[in-house]
């Protein structure tokens, strides 16, 4: 069918903290608020009928898809490359920490502003969107609905209409803790 519901981690202790994730390890589980916001987009997947559900291989998108995979009674099985974009040397630091004549979030703006940019160290918008795009369209692929867990990031990129592969800037969406969004990919491959 296509139909895929992407759900963003829950709250972690690196978002309550205000510090950049991007695939650190060490960002931290989630919050009793996070495991919260899990159990609620379980709630809103049990009306669906998912045959199987695959996450980002960070802990806290793993720990989410636990969740979710309690309450409907499925296995999950990690995947790579649902992970969040790599920010290189970015992650671990505070979005309000003063960085070349500014905070470290006017350097996250830029990227999205300029998808070509790569911090050092990581990936750039433009890497991020092609691995996110080959890796739905894979799953576009497969029969039934299928729930992927991952990061803000990596929904940004599955829902923009921007192109960042032809430089053109990509809007940084608010992307909720735990929310679910469904794209119908039947047509993508």
């Amino acid at each position: 069918m296509g139909l895929l519901h992407l759900v963003r981690h829950g709250e972690s202790e690196w978002n309550l903290a205000g510090r950049v994730q991007g695939q650190s390890p060490e960002a931290g589980a989630l919050t009793p608020r996070g495991l919260d916001q899990a159990a609620r987009a379980a709630a809103a997947l049990a009306e669906r009928a998912a045959g199987a559900i695959f996450s980002s291989d960070l802990p806290r998108a793993r720990q989410t898809a636990e969740v979710i995979a309690a309450a409907l009674g499925l296995p999950v099985r990690e995947d790579p490359r649902l992970r969040e974009q790599n920010l290189g040397f970015l992650e671990g630091k505070r979005f309000a920490d003063p960085l070349d004549g500014g905070v470290v979030q006017d350097e996250i703006d830029r990227l999205w502003r300029e998808p070509w940019r790569r911090p050092r160290g990581g990936e750039s918008i433009t890497d991020l969107y092609e691995r996110i795009h080959a890796t739905l369209d894979e799953y576009a692929k497969r029969d039934g609905e299928l729930i992927l867990v991952a990061h803000g990031g990596p929904v940004r990129v599955a829902t923009t209409s921007a192109d960042p592969r032809l430089r053109e800037p990509v809007p940084r969406v608010e992307v909720g803790n735990a929310t679910v969004t469904t794209l119908d990919r039947q047509g993508c491959c």
